[in-house]
């Protein structure tokens, strides 16, 4: 009943009241966004006593399950819970990538690393 008696009260269709709006909604937006499908970015934690700043190139070997991760010839942390494909992809590649230090957590703790 109530939606009726707006319909009857307001005079134009819904439709030609919100032409223009309805053909507003169709055009991308910013909802729109599409990501790719390959996750590139890992969560690293660091060793107690080491020390990581964003934009910091690091290397990332694969281990069995598990990344390590050093600098130079030295370990300064681990990415542990790999996912599979990113897994498969660095072995693929020899077993090490290239991993650019994106953000450091506020304690220091644990870095994400961008993958090349």
């Amino acid at each position: 009943m109530g939606a009726d008696f707006i319909r009857e009260q307001s005079g134009q269709p819904w439709r030609k009241r919100w032409k223009n709006g309805v053909d507003r909604l169709k055009e991308p937006g910013l909802f729109d966004v599409r990501f790719g499908a390959r996750q590139r970015t890992i969560t690293a934690d660091i060793d107690p006593g080491m020390s990581v700043q964003a934009g910091d190139e690091l290397v990332v070997q694969c281990g069995s399950g598990n990344a390590m991760v050093c600098r130079g010839q030295s370990r300064i942390g681990a990415v542990n819970g790999l996912p599979s494909d990113m897994h498969t992809s660095i072995v693929e590649c020899g077993g090490v990538a290239l991993g650019i230090v994106e953000r450091v957590s506020l304690f220091g703790n644990s870095a994400e690393l961008r993958l090349q």
